[in-house]
């Protein structure tokens, strides 16, 4: 006897989690229409458009409701952003399928201004961490450049590990893990400080 009563619960939760999971699908549409935000005229086509949309996104994430929602949400603020109206357009006049607009990510839905930004950030954050940079040295008039014979000089200490260094300018031993290089400020001649042996 308690065997059916099991599976009878069983099949009402079921139940209950399908209607559940139904309300919340159709208010999607409803949020991705009102992102849309349609003419009277074009109501019926958002309608079918947010229906289409919300089906591939549940695809897509149809084993995660977290990023389901998520993408949702994400689609409805750049749908309603004022600078994406091409997002809009392009799903009203056919030029964006809903399944391409479900797939896309957040960067490929910026408008062309923001995407102009990023990679200017991106290219200037490139230059700025990962290219080389010139080695600024303290000034000195102690030493005599052997090219033109000027004293206004600059000496630099930099960790070995931060320059690529000739066979014969590298240490012997470990413990030396500092150079110094000393530049002249007139004609570019540079020395390592070992003897002062000229670069």
């Amino acid at each position: 006897m308690a065997e059916p009563s099991r599976s009878a619960s069983a099949g009402q939760e079921a139940d209950h989690a399908d209607s559940t999971a139904a309300s919340l699908r159709s208010k999607c549409v409803q949020l991705l229409v009102s992102a849309i935000h349609p003419e009277p005229q074009e109501l019926e086509m958002a309608t079918e458009l947010a229906t289409q949309v919300e089906q591939h996104i549940h695809c897509i994430h149809s084993s995660n409701q977290v990023k389901y929602k998520a993408c949702i949400r994400s689609k409805v603020s750049n749908l309603k952003n004022p600078k994406n109206r091409h997002l809009r357009q392009g799903l009203l006049s056919g030029s964006l399928t809903p399944e391409a607009f479900a797939r896309m990510s957040a960067e490929e839905m910026a408008c062309a201004e923001l995407r102009r930004q990023r990679e200017e950030y991106s290219s200037r954050d490139v230059s700025e961490r990962q290219l080389p940079r010139g080695v600024e040295g303290t000034a000195t008039r102690q030493l005599r450049c052997e090219r033109c014979g000027g004293s206004d000089c600059s000496v630099t200490q930099v960790d070995r590990g931060t320059l690529f260094l000739p066979a014969w300018v590298r240490p012997g031993g470990p413990d030396d893990q500092a150079m110094t290089f000393v530049t002249c400020s007139s004609c570019g001649q540079q020395w390592y400080h070992s003897g002062w042996i000229s670069l």
